[in-house]
């Protein structure tokens, strides 16, 4: 196993990555995430359906540990997972393995935004981009998606941001201190970050605030938008203006036509956590993962969450705001 010098500490836009393979940090990555249901899936199956779509070839956008390219391939035939970082890939390709030596899934190392120099124009039926888009530059990552998709080939972008806690009675006083904990463990990183990392979050930031409102979708490349959200009264970014020493904007280039959906949803991707689950969703997001090392304001905060979730090994309901943005390839 990998030592533990984890993410990246260059002034980097791409500021959120792994630099070496630690197995505990990607048990603790995916245990902490929500699981995308197959209800989820469907919805995305069903619109590309819809629209005249064909199930050959997905492509499997920032693949991570390639969760989401598995489920692509129960309906594709062949699923690139791509990824701009080495890493990930390596950890793909562990997990991937019986998939990736039947060559249904081939690995691609590539950023978003040249995925189309790798790959052969209107090849692919479907691209998923799934907890990516706050992270790249969606005007080019668009470009690129459009030269490689079908003509009716379906693009769907999700993306989940700051876990909420469920029970309305518990979310009183449970949810401003799960706020403070992460305000003060992403203040240090996003504050002393350098210009280019520092835009970087800047950008992200607006994103998730603007629930991914700000990409907008040019009708020459794109028709059939549709933008559904869960649970959108609460905050999408993971942390808050005070964790910030620039100002949040948000924006929209939502399109007349377009369709929009707003529900809320109380249990949707319901996971169940006791307060380690809630300082594993913590650490892993952290681009400085460090197994949980935290200064005292945050430990007290801990014991103060632990106290309100019901004490020590109280297990409290978690959801999450939501966001999907499904388009079909003119």
């Amino acid at each position: 196993m990998a030592s533990t010098q984890n993410a990246s500490t260059e002034d980097s836009a791409n500021f959120f990555k792994r630099t070496d393979y630690n197995e505990d940090y990607w048990i603790n990555y995916l245990a902490a995430r929500p699981s995308y249901s197959p209800s989820f899936y469907e919805s995305i199956y069903s619109y590309h359906r819809s629209h005249s779509g064909h199930f050959s070839t997905a492509q499997d956008i920032a693949t991570g540990p390639g969760q989401v390219a598995f489920e692509l391939c129960a309906r594709f035939d062949h699923v690139v997972a791509s990824d701009v970082n080495t890493t990930h890939l390596d950890v793909a390709a562990h997990r991937l393995f019986p998939l990736v030596s039947s060559q249904q899934v081939h690995l691609l190392h590539s950023s978003a935004e040249e995925i189309a120099s790798h790959r052969p124009p209107s090849s692919v039926d479907l691209i998923t981009a799934a907890e990516c888009l706050p992270l790249i530059d969606a005007p080019k990552a668009l470009s690129a998606f459009s030269r490689l998709l079908k003509p009716n080939g379906t693009l769907a972008i999700w993306f989940y941001g700051r876990p909420i806690f469920a029970e309305s009675s518990y979310r009183r006083t449970c949810q401003p201190l799960l706020n403070s904990i992460l305000d003060l463990s992403f203040a240090p990183i996003i504050q002393t970050s350098g210009p280019q990392a520092k835009a970087s979050w800047k950008r992200a930031t607006d994103r998730m605030a603007s629930f991914l409102d700000d990409i907008h979708f040019p009708c020459s490349s794109w028709q059939h938008v549709e933008r559904h959200r869960w649970n959108s009264k609460y905050p999408m970014p993971f942390y808050g203006p005070e964790a910030c020493d620039f100002g949040i904007e948000t924006s929209s280039a939502v399109s007349e036509g377009e369709k929009t959906t707003e529900v809320e949803d109380m249990t949707y991707w319901e996971r169940s956590w006791d307060i380690d689950g809630v300082r594993r969703f913590v650490s892993v997001n952290l681009p400085t993962f460090d197994g949980g090392k935290n200064d005292r304001r945050v430990e007290e905060l801990y014991n103060d969450l632990m106290e309100s979730m019901g004490a020590e090994g109280a297990i409290r309901k978690i959801t999450w705001p939501v966001v999907l943005i499904l388009a079909s390839k003119v």
